[in-house]
């Protein structure tokens, strides 16, 4: 079916991709700027509810012919994007490949979102370092588009006999999705952002806009001019203002609706008709596609500031404007078998190859690769943090099993570590000075949150299980510690509040007589270890946020020397600033920017504990 070119659409596509790609560069006035995928989403929900139902009117709607459509659209430049990119980091990147491979095998198949979800946990990659996360947005449409036609059909004859009931399952089906992305988000934000039915309200407001498009044009002209330059001050306003925690949330029905209404008001301005800014609609596509990892790139690179931001915008325009031309805009309409082929090769090369140890195609960084990647499954899990069965992951407090926090009954010293993630980090470095040492080591640590009754986290059941901890436990066994060692990122925290948290730790503790030592902030990096290390070592890369970092760092330990002292442990070298070869091939983690387990770390936290023990 052919669609007469909507001017204002177009320019809503290029308000849009604008308004996401200053955002991920960090410029200012746009920190709302991811809901242009908000308004990406209520085009899309209006097109292909035009197309099935205009379909359904004339009798000749085709399912297939209508997937078809949408794999010749979005499939090659989007495939053209992640090979292209692999072949970049392959080269540039090299221990991010693996990474790189998962994303790029979830992205050619189009179940991203649903992988990002899984993955998106406090040990995985920060999103910035991931190459392909934009592409979850490219996988919720896909599987609307898939869904939306198969469930219009259910109520096809009703469509054509009942208009005005049709309307209604509509609408009862939009609100439904509505709800469950409200509901969703009182347990996880995280679901309602990536999760199809979360979002598909916001597609099917485009739809509704198409539904009720005939009488929107009743309004006088006036009046539609009126309502349309005040949408788009809305759509501005979030743009500028939005905040992206709790997103999506009751506020984005505000740009969702205001979008909506642009489009079903279907008025012509003569702003929208600007060469420039119908050739930025035509190019929103390949722009949103090749943006992202050129920024992610310029992470790496230390080049994230404003300045190189323009640089890289610039280098996105170029690449949309190859792909454009070169991939988009040709006839695919005989290939359709090719490119479903090509998706499916593309996974299956890259699931292969993630499952492979990096070092049989990476002669320099196979290792790093491997430990980048494989961290949180191999080190992290099985032997530094205990995760899941001492080290609580903020999740599921009813299954986790606290049967070792028993004090085992052999006139052993029992030592207490209490913290957050930072503490657990210590985890295996302590079992081994407990097991030379002959004393008990009780792990006690959950993600994301300080030791304390009530504590401030977002993550509401490590706050539980700490209340637990300090309501129940530690007064029920207090006679049998001896000691407690604390680790926290302080760095997280102001001094005033980090002063609060300490005093609140010193006068719990000293009413069960229990001394408490405090192990210092840890090294933190801006990106993962082993990619760090490779890019100074490879490129001389520094980057931006390196000293700000250490300061932050040097600034937290001073504070707790003074305030604590003889109860504070140094785990740093004040005179190491720089990253070299010495700090390889310690064991580092992949979130927490760090590096632990070294000669240096265990010999401070060793002496200090033989003191008090003895």
């Amino acid at each position: 079916m052919t669609i007469k070119f909507r001017y204002d659409i177009s320019f809503l596509r290029a308000l849009s991709v604008i308004a996401v790609v200053f955002y991920h560069f960090n410029f200012p006035l746009f920190e709302g700027g991811f809901v242009g995928v908000d308004v990406f989403f209520v085009i899309s929900g209006f097109l292909m509810t035009k197309i099935i139902l205009s379909g359904f009117e004339k009798e000749n709607f085709n399912v297939l012919e209508f997937y078809k459509r949408r794999v010749v659209r979005i499939f090659p430049a989007l495939l053209t994007m992640i090979f292209i990119f692999g072949i970049i980091i392959y080269f540039l990147i090299p221990t991010q490949i693996i990474l790189y491979l998962r994303s790029a095998f979830s992205s050619s198949l189009f179940f991203s979102n649903i992988y990002y979800f899984l993955h998106t946990g406090y040990f995985d990659q920060s999103s910035h370092y991931n190459f392909l996360l934009h592409t979850w947005s490219l996988s919720v449409e896909w599987q609307f588009y898939l869904i939306l036609p198969l469930l219009l059909l259910v109520f096809k004859n009703i469509y054509r006999k009942n208009r005005n009931g049709f309307n209604i399952i509509f609408i009862v089906l939009t609100f439904l999705s509505f709800i469950s992305m409200m509901v969703h988000n009182v347990y996880s934000s995280t679901f309602s952002f990536f999760i199809f039915y979360t979002r598909a309200w916001e597609m099917m407001v485009g739809g509704l806009a198409f539904l009720y498009e005939k009488e929107l044009q009743n309004i006088s002209k006036r009046i539609k001019n009126i309502l349309i330059v005040s949408c788009f001050l809305l759509i501005l306003y979030f743009v500028i203002k939005a905040e992206s925690n709790w997103w999506p949330s009751l506020l984005t029905l505000i740009p969702v609706l205001s979008t909506a209404l642009i489009i079903g008001l279907n008025q012509e301005f003569a702003v929208y008709k600007l060469r420039l800014i119908k050739y930025l609609g035509d190019l929103s596509y390949s722009l949103y596609l090749y943006h992202w990892p050129l920024y992610v790139i310029s992470v790496f690179f230390g080049l994230g500031r404003v300045r190189y931001g323009i640089i890289f915008i610039l280098l996105s325009i170029l690449f949309s404007i190859v792909s454009y031309h070169l991939v988009e805009k040709r006839d695919y309409t005989k290939k359709v078998y090719p490119i479903m082929f090509s998706s499916f090769l593309l996974f299956g090369v890259c699931f292969s190859f993630s499952k492979i140890d990096a070092n049989v195609y990476l002669k320099n960084a196979g290792t790093l690769a491997n430990i980048t990647a494989n961290y949180k499954t191999s080190d992290a899990a099985k032997r530094q943090y205990n995760l899941g069965y001492k080290h609580f992951t903020g999740r599921n407090l009813v299954d986790f099993d606290k049967s070792f926090l028993k004090i085992p009954d052999n006139q052993k010293k029992n030592i207490i570590l209490l913290g957050d993630s930072h503490a657990g980090m210590f985890a295996q470095t302590l079992n081994n000075i407990a097991e030379r040492n002959d004393f008990n080591l009780i792990q006690i640590t959950a993600d994301g949150t300080y030791p304390m009754i009530d504590s401030e986290s977002i993550f509401k059941e490590s706050i539980l299980y700490f209340n637990d901890i300090f309501q129940n436990y530690l007064p029920n066994n207090h006679s049998k510690i001896d000691l407690v060692l604390i680790n926290y990122n302080y760095a997280n925290y102001s001094q005033e509040k980090l002063s609060t948290k300490i005093k609140f730790s010193e006068e719990y503790f000293a009413k069960y007589k229990i001394p408490v030592l405090f192990i210092g902030q840890t090294e933190l990096y801006p990106e993962d270890f082993p990619t760090l290390y490779y890019m100074k070592n490879t490129y001389g890369t520094t980057l931006p946020q390196e000293e700000s970092t250490y300061l932050r760092t040097k600034l937290r330990n001073d504070y707790l020397q003074k305030t604590l002292g003889n109860r504070y442990i140094n785990i740093l070298d004040d005179k190491v600033k720089k990253i070299s070869n010495k700090n390889y091939p310690y064991i580092y983690d992949n979130n927490h920017l760090t590096y632990y387990g070294t000669e240096q770390h265990r010999k401070a936290i060793e002496n200090v504990l033989l003191r008090f023990l003895k």
